[in-house]
């Protein structure tokens, strides 16, 4: 339920603070990366950074974000969450690393079997993590980097699968697969009515 609870604080911060987050971007991220890494520190001894470590904000954070390209392109929900969707993916990616960090070390000391879908997902999501950054972004042709943005789709397939056979509760695995199966049906009908326009404008 904190996902859901996060979630719905980060809407509420697109809608009523845009414009600040995008004019503060650099700073928030800097202060995103330093909290972060006290974080993954302090984790033993400090409970409120649980959320973080555990991956729930960072998943809040990404389910926005994909939850944004599954809105109607002229709704005023989706411009506004749109106008933060760079920054969003970036704190996202800065906030759920304590949580892979975590993961990885304890497989490598053999307390846990390697969560692989979480590591693929992972794993995609370093470049686009990195050519979000303008001065990355601006090197590349524009096709490549839609080609490559289009790998989101795997990495959210990914953390779907993770989520559902990592899942710490019942409640936890019915809000996953309430929250990702939404979306899918969401993005896909969205899809459906884009294909048929341009197929009705092509004919």
């Amino acid at each position: 339920m904190i996902i859901l609870l996060f979630a719905t604080l980060l809407i509420l911060l697109a809608i009523f603070g845009g414009k600040f987050v995008r004019k503060h971007n650099v700073k928030i991220y800097i202060g995103v990366t330093i909290f972060a890494i006290l974080a993954f520190i302090m984790k033993d001894k400090i409970k409120i950074f649980d959320p973080f470590v555990e991956g729930f904000v960072g998943l809040s954070i990404f389910y926005v974000v994909m939850i944004t390209g599954a809105l109607k392109d002229k709704s005023k929900l989706r411009v506004k969450l749109m106008g933060l969707r760079r920054e969003y993916s970036i704190i996202g990616f800065i906030l759920i690393t304590p949580h892979a960090t975590k993961y990885l070390l304890e497989f490598l000391s053999g307390d846990i079997k390697l969560p692989l879908f979480g590591v693929i997902g992972y794993a995609i999501m370093i470049p686009l993590f990195i050519t979000s950054f303008y001065t990355i972004r601006k090197k590349m042709s524009r096709y490549a980097w839609v080609t490559l943005q289009k790998f989101a789709y795997v990495s959210y397939i990914m953390l779907f699968i993770h989520l559902i056979r990592n899942a710490s509760t019942t409640p936890n695995l019915i809000v996953y697969v309430v929250l990702f199966v939404g979306y899918f049906i969401m993005k896909i009908y969205k899809e459906i009515i884009k294909f048929n326009k341009k197929s009705k404008n092509k004919s």
